[in-house]
């Protein structure tokens, strides 16, 4: 299917890794995959040297955004259109509105920011199919007032949690620790703690300075490094507080960093200690899955993923977490031990591509639904299915999902001559079910897929006693 993807915001930051990675993973699925991204950002470059399609768009707050997403989407014809933030939105909710092409809309919601259910967010909504969020607590507080408001219904909210892509992980496999402390100048046996935020009131920087100053040496202990991987409103505010509270020279500010790979690598644990309820922060996803212990606050998301003395620290406030960096300090086998159970949680539950794999199939579900089985089933195939005939109908059988289904006389007749030719379209044939009810029950069971590089299966059916499959 044609999907335009859209993504507001220049700086590169965890939303814009989150995005990127499903923009590539619904392109390698078969998806004709367009992004339209803020001209000068990082996210063009990104995209574009991962092969996928782009389209340069000025800011999407700014009233020149419009036409150029109408211009994007006329000459696309989108079957979907994924939006990823409250500005990109409101400009496809406008260009939609002005004679573009029907199509099904999907908001992926980042931002810890509340929504609230003013008359202009419940006009974002009208146009909204699918919403994901980042995390259950974003989920439950930000569009639960939205379901009770009548503006979506229950249904239309999912959770898709951010995931740590394969080229990172390799990456922070290939990383020379080494030589990435003394890029920070970090002597081999000091322990460097690492923020990587955007340097803005919300990240609550200031207190992990304060924090830092307050730290307590051990006997015969290097005094520690504070590294802040970032840049924002609030640079020289927190260098003059480093100053301020004697440590300036044991606090690195690198700016923003594109890859976070080398930071991640030097560093002993990293710190996040918003002030907002974060929706569930890449980065700290990222700091796990390369083995560092973590401390953050007790907000939003990240208790969902962070287990308390298990794969961190959290924190609740300013002496939480102060402690909290002076025991890390103090006891490196436990903060290392913190970091190996991290990075076993995230490498085993937290990947990019299990997050794609659903996006894709929740996709398709949703272009079943919202714009027929005929937009969608000349992209599929048949799975390893089985079919079995009985005296009333029959079965369809998926092995990979162990999932079954009956059918009635009328219905498992196309199924089967389906399965046969090894058509999917035959699926629009009339039955007692509707084609679109029929093609969604197939698919969500695993009987419809997208093609693989395998080829695709052949199906026989048996006698009554037992179905078989081959594959040629």
């Amino acid at each position: 299917m044609e999907i335009v993807l859209t993504v507001s915001d220049q700086v590169w930051g965890g939303k814009h890794r989150y995005m990127c990675d499903m923009a590539v993973g619904l392109a390698q699925a078969g998806h004709a995959v367009t992004v339209l991204a803020e001209e000068g950002g990082a996210m063009l470059q990104e995209c574009r040297a991962a092969g996928v399609a782009t389209v340069g768009v000025p800011a999407f707050a700014g009233g020149d955004a419009v036409e150029v997403v109408q211009s994007a989407l006329r000459r696309h014809r989108p079957r979907l259109v994924c939006v990823s933030g409250r500005a990109d939105a409101a400009a496809v909710h406008k260009a939609r509105s002005q004679d573009v092409a029907d199509a099904a809309v999907c908001l992926f919601r980042h931002s810890a920011f509340p929504l609230g259910t003013t008359d202009e967010v419940r006009d974002l909504f009208t146009g909204v199919d699918l919403v994901f969020t980042t995390s259950v607590e974003q989920r439950q507080r930000q569009f639960e007032p939205l379901i009770r408001a009548g503006v979506l219904k229950d249904e239309q909210v999912e959770v898709l949690t951010s995931g740590v892509g394969e080229s990172l992980l390799e990456a922070l496999d290939a990383a020379d620790r080494s030589a990435a402390r003394q890029e920070i100048t970090a002597a081999p046996e000091q322990f460097v703690f690492l923020v990587l935020a955007r340097l803005a009131w919300e990240k609550g920087i200031d207190q992990v300075i304060d924090a830092f100053a307050d730290l307590s040496l051990p006997p015969k202990v290097t005094a520690p490094l504070l590294v802040v991987a970032g840049d924002g409103p609030l640079k020289a505010e927190l260098r003059e507080q480093a100053a301020e509270r004697g440590v300036a020279e044991r606090v690195r500010f690198l700016g923003h960093q594109d890859d976070v790979t080398p930071v991640i690598a030097a560093s002993d644990a990293v710190v996040l200690t918003s002030t907002v309820p974060e929706t569930g922060p890449l980065a700290l996803k990222e700091a796990m899955a390369a083995g560092r212990p973590v401390i953050a606050s007790v907000q939003g998301g990240i208790p969902e993923f962070v287990e308390d003395e298990r794969h961190g620290l959290l924190v609740m406030d300013d002496e939480d977490l102060r402690q909290a960096m002076q025991r890390l300090l103090s006891d490196r086998k436990a903060a290392e031990a913190m970091g190996a159970a991290g990075c076993e949680s995230i490498r085993g539950g937290h990947r990019a591509a299990r997050r794609v794999e659903y996006l894709v199939h929740r996709l398709d579900l949703l272009a079943l639904d919202r714009l027929g089985p005929e937009v969608v089933l000349n992209e599929l195939v048949w799975d390893d299915v089985r079919v079995r005939e009985e005296t009333d109908g029959g079965f369809v059988f998926v092995p990979r999902t162990s999932h079954i289904m009956e059918l009635d006389s009328d219905t498992y007749a196309v199924v089967r001559a389906s399965v046969g030719a090894g058509d999917p379209r035959q699926l629009l044939k009339p039955t007692q079910l509707t084609p679109g009810v029929l093609t969604h029950r197939l698919y969500a069971m695993g009987a419809l897929i997208r093609p693989d590089d395998q080829p695709a299966p052949a199906v026989r059916t048996a006698d009554a006693g037992h179905p078989v499959a081959e594959r040629v």
